[in-house]
């Protein structure tokens, strides 16, 4: 029969509190990866309908929808998005207003990455296919954006439509295609990836309760002595 001798207090109270945070954090993970599921389910579901020829009165719940609209490119007041580069050249991400032409709203399209002063300037009418992506917000450890420089790490609408003077939609299209060499921007290719590590996360932290327990339990048996 398993002999235990009497825990003192700090040592009881700090596995309690530990087990008590590990085991929280377990649990948030696996809610966490529940939600990231529903996600990656949702934006499965949305790349199958057909493309969008024209954006819904509200444009609530559109995320990875695929898109085929028609209207004018506001060269004037792009935006900098700050992003991945590609290759050698220094570059942004570039954040064109796009004025629809069947209702006159206006979105912002990611038209893909550019050495500034070098993307293409298609005039007139044009076509935009691409996704509908999620707005970025502002993480816990990211710049804030530089208006004034026209400098951008995350997609902020209110402060984007006063730095353009432009109502925008809280809408933002990222153009896809084929890359063409020399030609700037540099379109996505559609491909959408999520980050799904939360399972692991939630083995992690309930290994450590578990191992703390252990490490507890042997810490405070008592061995019977040989007579």
């Amino acid at each position: 029969m398993l002999k235990f001798r009497k825990p003192e207090t700090i040592p009881l109270l700090f596995i309690i509190a530990s087990v008590l945070l590990t085991g929280a954090l377990g649990v948030w993970q696996l809610q966490r990866l529940a939600w990231k599921e529903q996600v990656i389910a949702g934006m499965h579901a949305a790349q199958t309908l057909p493309a969008l020829g024209t954006l819904p009165e509200s444009p609530d719940n559109l995320s990875y929808r695929k898109v085929a609209l028609t209207g004018r490119f506001l060269y004037d007041k792009r935006l900098r998005m700050i992003g991945r580069q590609f290759g050698h050249d220094v570059g942004y991400f570039m954040l064109t207003p796009f004025v629809l032409d069947d209702d006159g709203r206006i979105i912002l399209v990611n038209r893909g990455f550019a050495p500034d002063g070098r993307e293409s300037k298609p005039e007139g009418l044009q076509t935009v296919t691409g996704i509908v992506r999620p707005l970025r917000e502002k993480r816990l450890f990211s710049p804030g954006n530089h208006p004034e420089k026209n400098i951008w790490f995350y997609e902020d609408i209110a402060a984007m439509s006063q730095a353009t003077g432009l109502t925008l939609l809280p809408v933002m299209v990222e153009v896809t295609g084929l890359q063409e060499k020399g030609v700037f921007p540099i379109p996505g290719d559609g491909k959408i990836a999520f980050r799904n590590d939360h399972l692991t996360y939630a083995v992690t932290w309930f290994s450590l309760m578990l191992v703390g327990l252990v490490m507890f339990g042997f810490y405070y048996h008592e061995t019977e002595k040989k007579k």
